[in-house]
């Protein structure tokens, strides 16, 4: 990892060296000011002019980094052994309550009319209870309108009640406690709501063809997290002392226990569930983009989670740490201004859901 810093608003950045090639110099802005930071590697990395013995150490740390005081630490064997057991449990865990999942089969014929829609979701009232809740917020414009289920699939159109059934079956997927990470109950949930708005406005603005998918990944787009989280509680306390290092992230302490990360199981549960390709696919990358051969999603859905964070709709001890990946702006036509104005619009949207649910 190199660490660099903005000449202009002094963020600290932090850049994976396996995405940098030596001999040559790099640019981009930065996403908090819109400064031009300039890394030259035909020498030694340099951001405007830092002292040349910060850079020179930090690079020097990460060819030799010191050794980690945890007692577990993932050998490929053991990796490959944790994720067969895991691969078998996932028959055991629920995708979505079966009236979502019914409700989303049925939504996918164009035949299927408010009232038979209304039927499948009528099997479940903790359901109907949780969409009506949500209908009636500040986030749809019908405070106080919908008072049935009926009526939600009448008045709200397909796309928004599409949305709000997705919303109330992630809800029950991803508002627990998760003990092994630390995250308190709601957390992953409000984070990944925030995630799924910001994703959508970006499909919406970038290819409107996307939104439905890319609203579906912000959704899921941690999932991973709720499958791993008894495996990290079962090594918590080497968990716990990888990251007493503050330059480690979670993404980092998950591969150097477990052997493997939440983004990578997240991809092997998608397959298992039959959710499309595309998301899959974009889930597995949202942390780094252009692993993915230009894949659109996953660029959309990777500044989706950072708008998130941005939002301050984050769980994580290193939030304040995670960047948007260089050149992901400029491969979806982003700039400051307009990142700005979607956080807003983001923190926004799931102040009203979130008051809606009260």
């Amino acid at each position: 990892m190199i660490k660099v810093k903005c000449p202009g608003c002094g963020t600290g950045y932090k850049i994976p060296k396996e995405r940098l090639t030596l001999g040559k110099s790099v640019a981009f802005s930065c996403p908090k000011c819109g400064r031009r930071i300039v890394l030259n590697l035909k020498s030694r990395p340099t951001v405007g002019n830092p002292p040349a013995a910060q850079t020179e150490n930090s690079l020097r740390a990460q060819e030799h980094p010191p050794d980690s005081t945890a007692t577990h630490e993932a050998t490929s064997r053991d990796a490959q052994q944790l994720r067969d057991r895991i691969k078998r449990s996932l028959k055991d865990i629920p995708f979505m309550p079966q009236a979502v999942i019914k409700a989303q089969k049925a939504m996918a014929d164009p035949k299927t009319g408010g009232e038979e829609l209304a039927r499948i979701l009528k099997t479940d009232q903790a359901i109907v209870s949780s969409i009506l809740r949500t209908a009636n917020s500040a986030y749809f414009g019908m405070s106080g309108k919908v008072s049935s289920i009926e009526k939600a699939c009448i008045i709200l159109g397909q796309q928004n009640i599409r949305e709000l059934i997705m919303m109330t079956g992630a809800s029950n997927l991803l508002g627990k406690t998760m003990k092994g990470y630390g995250f308190k109950s709601g957390e992953l949930w409000m984070h990944s709501l925030a995630a799924s708005i910001g994703a959508k406005m970006i499909a919406n603005k970038r290819n409107p063809d996307l939104a439905n998918n890319a609203y579906l990944s912000g959704l899921l787009h941690d999932v991973g997290k709720i499958i791993l989280d008894p495996y990290i509680l079962e090594r918590k306390a080497a968990f716990d002392e990888f990251l007493k290092n503050e330059d480690h992230t979670i993404l980092e302490a998950e591969k150097h226990i477990l052997g493997f990360d939440h983004a990578e199981i997240a991809f092997e549960i998608c397959n298992k569930w039959n959710i499309p390709e595309e998301v899959a696919i974009a889930i597995k990358n949202h942390h780094s983009p252009s692993g993915s051969k230009n894949h659109e999603l996953s660029y959309i859905v990777h500044t989706g989670d950072y708008l998130a964070r941005l939002c301050g709709l984050g769980y994580e001890s290193d939030d304040i740490l995670y960047q948007m990946e260089m050149g992901t702006a400029e491969f979806l036509g982003l700039n400051q201004e307009i990142l700005g104005n979607m956080m807003l619009q983001v923190l926004e949207a799931v102040q009203q859901i979130g008051r809606s649910l009260k």
